[in-house]
């Protein structure tokens, strides 16, 4: 079976959201995956309340399996540790309900006499597991077929069809989804070839077991340390006891310092004032491994005449925190609802596709504008130390930040002069 509907090319959270979605709507689904499940994928393993409520929206039960089987450590929030070394630990949640709707996730408040409880935000889960779950989901629909072990080399549109080169194989299929990643043969093929450095953050992590002062309850540790700004070093509680952790710097901070990211690494964890006694008797297991994220700062379309992009392949990474996997299943998502209205209009024209770019936009152009400001402003270690600091001595402004940090609509705040201003004087 060569001739498809719809070729999904990747096989990651965003491919698989894709698949899941459209899987009993009548169409011909094939899912190229270069790689064989399950695979290992360097990331900073931590699903966030996007991931959890994209889980819950996907069919046949797969959130309830997700909880009751997959391998996975609880995170009731984040705590920031400013290049001071001082800290505020900040919960996902305090005082919020949860609302949902088509092109939202997100916390509204309740009244202040009322505290609800709901179950743990996020969670930490190896990429290697999460990614192996949602994969073998698709072999409960039979009208998805996965092409695993292929490598795309070209992609060519042609008048009423698109051609998928693998290594031993050609594809056809009336339309194709994009989500091969960073390094996308779609995206390149087809839309955007060449992307500037200062698009793409650069990062490497490792698994350690043992690492001491790990948060009571799995707080996720986002540490900005004067040598990475405006990225940061990660602590990520794992399960198991084992630890993810590892750091982000920009692409073309790296290429101008020349930065060596595993000298740098290993010299943070073994000589850094704040990290060196908490790895001191860790060990580390395996390797260090790199990998680039392409950030939401880079603006260009996304679809064309019979494609789209997801994921990392439509440059979905949060320009601040890092995060992509919920990012990547929302454009899964609204992919899904968008290729079934060209399938029954049998419209793939990039003008019936660009509806995708206006809901893409719509979901998350606001909020990467403002991430984009927070990760400028992170470069300057004196304003992030003035925010800790007082947010340390003053209940108020911790659940302030909470509510910046949780809500979308809140957290421009965070980018505007006045709020720095007025924390001067609290």
């Amino acid at each position: 079976m060569l001739d498809f509907d719809l070729l999904i090319i990747g096989a990651g959270p965003a491919g698989c959201t894709l698949a899941l979605k459209l899987a009993n709507k009548g169409l011909r689904i094939g899912i190229i995956e270069k790689d064989l499940f399950p695979r290992s994928k360097i990331c900073g393993d931590a699903l966030s309340g996007k991931v959890i409520n994209a889980l819950k929206r996907l069919p046949d039960g797969i959130y309830q399996d997700f909880i009751a089987r997959v391998e996975k450590t609880p995170s009731e929030g984040i705590r920031f540790i400013a290049p001071n070394h001082h800290h505020i630990d900040v919960p996902f949640f305090i005082n919020y309900k949860k609302v949902e709707c088509q092109d939202y996730d997100g916390w509204v408040p309740l009244p202040p006499t009322f505290k609800e409880i709901a179950e743990p935000p996020g969670y930490i889960c190896r990429r290697s597991v999460f990614d192996q779950f949602l994969f073998s989901k698709l072999s409960a629909y039979s009208d998805v077929k996965v092409i695993g072990g292929k490598r795309i080399r070209s992609a060519i549109i042609n008048d009423d069809h698109v051609v998928i080169t693998t290594d031993d194989n050609e594809y056809t299929a009336k339309m194709v989804a994009g989500a091969d990643g960073v390094h996308s043969i779609i995206r390149k093929n087809l839309s955007s070839p060449i992307v500037e450095k200062r698009h793409f953050c650069l990062g490497i992590r490792g698994y350690f077991q043992n690492i001491a002062n790990l948060h009571p309850k799995n707080f996720i540790e986002l540490i900005f340390l004067k040598p990475l700004l405006p990225g940061y070093f990660w602590i990520f509680p794992s399960a198991g006891g084992q630890v993810n952790a590892g750091f982000g710097m920009m692409q073309n901070q790296v290429l101008k310092r020349k930065v060596n990211m595993l000298r740098l690494f290993e010299d943070l964890i073994h000589n850094h004032p704040l990290l060196a006694p908490r790895f001191a008797n860790s060990t580390l297991i395996g390797k260090p491994e790199a990998h680039s994220l392409p950030m939401g700062t880079y603006k260009f379309t996304r679809s064309g005449n019979r494609f789209i992009l997801l994921g990392d392949a439509a440059f979905l990474v949060d320009p601040f925190s890092g995060e992509g996997i919920g990012n990547a299943m929302a454009s899964g998502e609204i992919a899904s609802s968008i290729i079934l209205d060209c399938f029954l209009k049998n419209d793939f024209s990039a003008d019936a596709l660009n509806a995708y770019n206006i809901r893409i936009q719509k979901r998350f152009g606001q909020e990467f504008r403002t991430t984009a400001i927070m990760q400028k402003l992170a470069r300057f270690p004196r304003l992030m130390n003035l925010v800790v600091n007082k947010a340390g001595k003053n209940r108020e402004l911790r659940e302030l930040l909470t509510a910046m940090i949780t809500k979308e609509e809140l957290k421009k705040k965070l980018t505007q002069p006045g709020f720095y201003a007025r924390l001067l004087f609290r």
